[in-house]
């Protein structure tokens, strides 16, 4: 196929093939979809569109699956083309029936839904049949976690179809909606049980009845398209198995969601001096639940506040001011909170009562430095930043010889750290699990003792290029810290091939047992060994479906803890 550019024909090469070299055969479709969304984002935008637009329309059934996730792509020029793509099936009556309820669906989950109006018309003038109806999955179990400090929260179906057994992982953040949504394959039920049991070890989950799922997405994917997000890919496979196949937005704001949780009115038969008992033990309630250890803020904004304080009291002003101006952020995440105890029948009955009662109290009655929660929230918050700040100082002194003395560090380039590691054994995916283990170990160590063992051995040629290697190294150090204090460490790990995600693991077990002093045994519990295990395990089997799913949480809760330690 050739495209023109300023007159000159390019070219391209055979999308069929392009996926065979890719992606092994057997792929799913969404697989196939992660694929190509790596190979087709190093290429120039005009001839990536062209590619995916002839992808779609040449009407491969293959490529009409894997298309269907380009419509949920997070770049806006991949959705356009997609959508290009599936125009010329319906102009040439190529959209069943099957596919057409697919559109409809996906019409309802980005912000720009209306450019695929068009499409749905012309298929629909045609009175489109056929399509194949997969079988119904079956869910067994539903668990959650509480949202965390940055509004993150995990839900898990475990789900089976006929002899195929899967979970269905979805995370929702405040903000961006549905940011991730994968399908977990398990080879068998012991296998899918000790999946469960490793991510109940990894973090507190709470089983929920289905009737949750309904309104947790619903009100994700009205706070996602509010802010012009666009919902997870995979979120195409997992509604269906979680039986939500068409789930659609929910605004409303907190009264909605105030429905939602109390559809009886319990919370407003409640006398005053009842809700402010509620409210008043607030602080004793919410010592019982470890993801509140999570609860507090750490955005740029704040912290760059912070470092401006002189005096503890200063600090605690900007601290008060900053929750205020959050007010609305922590509404929801009391209500999400109180959504989830609401339907955990395991809990006391009122479990979800002062979660609730706080929510209410935020969003009708005094400022949030009355309510006694917000002490701890408040505390947590200086403590972080002061740990922050201690960081960044003994980094500063730590690197503070001839040799890392670049005035200002140039941000890494796509690909640039591949291009200078050319020819060495070390990948730039081992740095990652290198420096991810190096960040969260439970004890700190100065970057002599680790940064000459992972540079061991490697040579580069060309002036300057050892330097810039170390300036990219500590930009990735920072991007991480950066990513522990957002509640989002790991989360790109779910994305890696499995080649990939060997090199991280291998790499991450090499600090772990290699770094003297940085992770003792005294301090690991039996369940962190069990995961340390798996990684190096990981380094020579495929175990990217039974650890990727719950290692960015663990790495997470590890962080938090051994950072609440020092």
């Amino acid at each position: 196929m050739d495209v023109f550019k300023e007159g000159e024909p390019v070219e391209l090469p055979d999308v069929g093939e392009l996926v065979e070299e890719l992606v092994p055969g057997g792929s799913t479709p969404f697989e196939v979809y992660a694929g190509l969304r790596e190979m087709l984002g190093a290429m120039p935008a005009e001839v990536t569109t062209t590619i995916l637009t002839h992808m779609v329309g040449q009407g491969n059934p293959r490529m009409i699956a894997v298309g269907r996730y380009f419509l949920l792509d997070p770049v806006a020029e991949m959705r356009d083309a997609a959508i290009s793509g599936f125009e010329l099936l319906a102009d040439r009556a190529k959209i069943d029936a099957g596919l057409l309820s697919d559109l409809i669906r996906v019409r309802n989950w980005v912000p720009n839904g209306e450019a695929l109006d068009k499409v749905i018309s012309t298929a629909l003038r045609r009175e489109p049949s056929g399509g194949t109806v997969p079988q119904p999955w079956q869910l067994h179990r539903v668990m959650t976690s509480l949202p965390d400090g940055t509004g993150s929260q995990s839900i898990m179906g475990v789900c089976s179809r006929g002899n195929t057994r899967a979970e269905a992982a979805v995370m929702i953040k405040a903000g961006h909606g549905i940011k991730d949504a994968y399908v977990i394959p398990c080879s068998s039920r012991n296998d899918q049980k000790m999946m469960v049991e490793q991510i109940e070890h990894a973090m507190a989950m709470y089983d929920v009845s289905p009737a949750y799922l309904l309104s947790a997405f619903s009100f994700a994917l009205g706070d996602g398209l509010a802010r012009g997000r666009v919902t997870a890919p995979g979120f195409l496979d997992v509604a269906p198995m979680f039986d939500l196949s068409d789930v659609t937005p929910q605004s409303g704001g907190h009264d909605a969601v105030l429905e939602a949780i109390d559809p009886l009115g319990e919370l407003a038969t409640l006398s005053d001096n009842q809700r402010s008992r509620l409210i008043g033990k607030s602080r004793d309630r919410f010592s019982e639940y470890d993801i509140t250890s999570s609860w507090f803020m750490s955005d740029a904004n704040l912290m760059a506040s912070l470092e401006k304080a002189r005096t503890e009291a200063a600090a605690k002003k900007i601290v008060k001011r900053h929750l205020e101006d959050k007010r609305d952020f922590w509404i929801k995440l009391f209500f999400r909170s109180a959504l989830v105890l609401r339907h955990d029948s395991t809990l006391a009955s009122d479990a979800w009562l002062s979660f609730a009662a706080v929510a209410q109290g935020l969003k009708t009655g005094p400022e949030a430095k009355k309510i006694p929660v917000f002490e701890d929230i408040l505390n947590l918050t200086l403590d972080v930043a002061e740990e922050r700040a201690v960081g960044e100082l003994e980094a500063e002194g730590a690197w503070e010889d001839e040799a890392f003395e670049p005035p200002v560090i140039a941000p890494e380039q796509n690909g640039e750290l591949a291009n200078l590691l050319k020819g060495s054994p070390l990948k730039p995916d081992q740095i990652e699990g290198y420096l991810t283990a190096v960040l969260i170990a439970p004890e700190f160590v100065s970057p002599d003792a680790w940064l000459m063992p992972l540079m061991h051995g490697v040579e580069v040629k060309g002036q300057g290029s050892i330097q810039r290697i170390l300036d990219i190294i500590k930009l990735r150090f920072g991007a991480l810290n950066e990513a522990v204090l957002l509640g989002e460490i790991g989360i790109e790990l779910r994305e890696l091939s499995p080649k990939r995600f060997r090199a991280w693991a291998e790499s991450f077990a090499q600090a772990v047992d290699g770094i003297k002093g940085a992770w003792p045994k005294r301090t690991l519990s039996r369940d962190d060994k069990q995961v340390i295990n798996m990684i190096r395990s990981a380094a020579t089997e495929d175990l990217t479906p039974t650890l990727k799913p719950f290692l960015p949480s663990w790495l997470q809760t590890s962080a938090n803890k051994w950072r609440e330690d020092v």
